[in-house]
C-alpha cells in the first residue's frame, strides 16, 4: 500500500521561489497572506499604520530569510505569520520604550534619584533570580527563558524545540515550582 502524498503547500513553494530571489513570488506570497498577517498585526498593535508597518516589516524578514523556513517544522503559512507575531510584538515594544524613555526624561527633572538601598535591593534580587534559574536542570531553565524574555507560547517553543506541547508545559510548570520553592527557603515568613 502506497503511501498517500501530503497536500501541496503553496506557500512552501513560494518560499522556495521567494528565497531564490524571485520578487513576483513574494509578491504572490503576499496575496496569499496578507489578510491574515494584517488581521494578526492590527490585534497585538491595536493600531491600522502600526499594523501596515508590520506587515511590511515582516514581508522585509521574509524576503531576507525565506532560507531559512524548513517544512518539516510546519506549514509555511505558521511560519510566516510568527514572523509577523514577532515583528507586531517588537513593534509593541519599542513603541512602549520610547513612551517610557520619553516619560523618563520628562521626569528625570522631577524624580527623586534612586536610594542606594533601594538599588542594592534591586541588584541582589536580579542576582537571586539568575542565580535560581542557573539551578534549574538546563530543559526547564530554556523553556522558561524562552517563554519569559522572549514570550513565545507553549506551543510556539514546542514547536522550536521539537518537543512535544505536554514535555515543554510540564518543564515550564515544574521549573516554576522550583523556583517559587526556592524563594520560599529564602524569605522567612512573617
Amino acid at each position: 500500500m502506497t503511501q498517500p502524498s501530503a497536500a501541496p503547500d503553496p506557500e512552501a513553494e513560494l518560499l522556495v521561489r521567494v528565497a531564490a530571489g524571485e520578487e513576483r513570488a513574494l509578491a504572490a506570497l503576499y496575496d496569499r497572506v496578507s489578510a491574515a498577517a494584517y488581521g494578526l498585526a492590527l490585534r497585538i498593535t491595536g493600531d491600522t499604520a502600526a499594523a501596515e508597518d508590520v506587515v511590511q516589516e515582516a514581508l522585509l524578514r521574509v524576503w531576507r530569510r525565506a532560507d531559512r523556513y524548513e517544512p518539516a517544522r510546519g506549514v509555511a503559512r505558521a511560519w510566516l505569520l510568527r514572523l509577523v507575531r514577532n515583528a507586531a510584538i517588537d513593534q509593541v515594544r519599542a513603541r512602549g520604550a520610547r513612551g517610557r524613555a520619553e516619560e523618563g526624561a520628562a521626569a528625570e527633572d522631577v524624580a527623586a534619584p534612586e536610594r542606594p538601598d533601594e538599588a542594592l535591593l534591586r541588584s541582589e534580587r536580579g542576582r537571586r533570580v539568575r542565580a535560581a534559574l542557573d539551578e534549574l536542570p538546563r530543559e526547564q531553565r530554556r523553556v522558561i527563558e524562552i517563554a519569559y524574555f522572549e514570550g513565545l507560547s507553549h506551543s510556539e517553543i514546542a514547536a522550536r524545540e521539537g518537543a512535544p506541547l505536554g514535555t515543554v508545559k510540564t518543564r515550564i510548570r515544574d521549573g516554576v515550582l522550583r523556583l517559587r520553592a526556592g524563594f520560599a527557603r529564602e524569605v522567612p515568613h512573617a
